[in-house]
């Protein structure tokens, strides 16, 4: 059965919030509430995409201050991040940042991500953990640097970190983002998306911890997102029949209520 929210619904504290920002999680019950709380220090609004977790994630986060919006199963990070495109197109803000949920993204450095997009310079804005020394781990940078080889040959733009989940969207991008992937891939597939609708991307540094445990292979993981990738760009180049198929409705979906430096991307 397909659901679609009403704007009525999410109980936002101003009527049209100026700056969302969206937080896909899953059983991030040992972070959320410390990012809830400082991400709405930079924003007007903070929603949380809880894809079914089952630490109590989306409890923490509604008692934090965030709107809650929660997948009744783990759906995967694309569909949340869907999720969170669905629901900026009906609050229509000025701009909406993701971020992730597990600790990584500092939150005071949102104005960074979106200063490109006030100046009308950039309808996405991507955070670069490699653009300035992250002391990121070696295995890492060895994933990082197939994945971004491989997502910028198959899209046709160019930037240092293609898999950062801290980015930020202007009105346009809004409008015309949605994601075929269901999993770690998107962040790969907005590039792909971004080209075909002419967007304009930039990148500014940021900087990332690693002091949290990580919850999945790094390996599994890495070779996961590439044969998405590898499957993107093969769906470009060589598949003419193929058709995006974003997911644009929201499955099993609840409602909770509330108690620098700017490097461009440039296009091949």
């Amino acid at each position: 059965m397909e659901h679609f929210f009403e704007q009525s619904n999410l109980a936002l504290t101003d009527s049209k919030p100026k700056i969302v920002a969206a937080i896909p999680t899953y059983n991030e019950a040992a972070y959320i509430a410390r990012i809830v709380m400082s991400t709405k220090k930079y924003v007007d609004e903070v929603i949380v995409i809880d894809d079914g977790s089952i630490d109590g994630t989306d409890k923490i986060a509604e008692e934090s201050g965030a709107i809650v919006v929660r997948h009744e199963v783990n759906m995967g990070k694309g569909t949340a991040v869907n999720t969170a495109f669905q629901i900026a197109r009906k609050v229509k803000p000025l701009a909406m940042v993701l971020l992730d949920g597990d600790g990584q993204h500092d939150p005071g450095a949102i104005h960074l991500l979106l200063k490109p997009i006030y100046q009308k310079q950039a309808d996405m804005v991507v955070g670069s953990r490699f653009l300035i020394n992250n002391h990121v781990p070696k295995y890492r940078v060895l994933g990082q640097t197939v994945l971004n080889l491989c997502t910028n040959l198959g899209s046709g733009v160019k930037l240092t970190d293609s898999q950062s989940g801290f980015r930020a969207f202007s009105t346009r991008a809004i409008e015309c983002l949605s994601f075929a992937e269901k999993g770690f891939a998107v962040e790969s597939e907005m590039q792909f998306r971004a080209a075909e609708h002419g967007l304009k991307i930039v990148e500014v540094p940021i900087i990332t911890s690693y002091n949290g445990k990580t919850k999945r292979s790094p390996v599994i993981h890495g070779f996961s997102v590439l044969f998405r990738v590898l499957k993107l760009t093969w769906d470009k180049y060589f598949n003419s029949n193929h058709k995006q198929k974003p997911v644009l409705t929201m499955q099993n979906v609840h409602l909770l209520p509330k108690n620098a430096q700017v490097s461009e991307a440039k296009n091949r």
